[in-house]
């Protein structure tokens, strides 16, 4: 176990220093033929980087453009998101706020229409009113009884 561990840490060691890469070119070669070089026709030649630019860079520049239309899409419906929910939040906290409000001045209402009430009910004004009528006509009569006696 130990030689094993031994051996495969001496090779990957060693392996990075044994391989070698052929690194393509970034930059692709054109190269234009006319009509009796080697090649059967006269036209650009490419090769096979430059080819490949040239039928992929369209694609991906579409597929890039639609990818960024798509990105900021995201992020504007997003933000609209946002600020929709914001505005029903703040809306629902108003509703709240004056609801609870609303029942507060109709309890405060009915408190004080009940206090009316019992006002009303415990006042006898109308009857101190009525008696002290009843009285100052009843001794007016008595004045004007004793004022004809007095002058028979």
């Amino acid at each position: 176990m130990r030689l094993l561990s031994i051996f495969l840490s001496f090779m990957m060691v060693l392996a990075p220093i044994c391989t070698y890469a052929d690194t393509p070119e970034l930059q692709g070669k054109v190269t234009s033929l006319e009509k009796d070089q080697v090649a059967p026709y006269s036209g650009v030649l490419l090769d096979p980087i430059a080819a490949s630019k040239m039928l992929l860079d369209p694609k991906y520049l579409r597929l890039e453009i639609e990818l960024s239309l798509r990105k900021e899409f995201q992020q504007e419906l997003a933000n609209k998101r946002l600020a929709y929910d914001l505005l029903k939040v703040e809306h629902d906290s108003s509703v709240k706020y004056h609801e609870g409000a609303i029942k507060l001045k109709d309890q405060h209402i009915m408190n004080l229409n009940q206090m009316l009430k019992e006002e009303v009910g415990n006042n006898n004004t109308h009857w101190w009113a009525l008696g002290g009528a009843a009285l100052g006509i009843l001794m007016s009569i008595g004045v004007f009884y004793a004022s004809v006696e007095i002058a028979r």
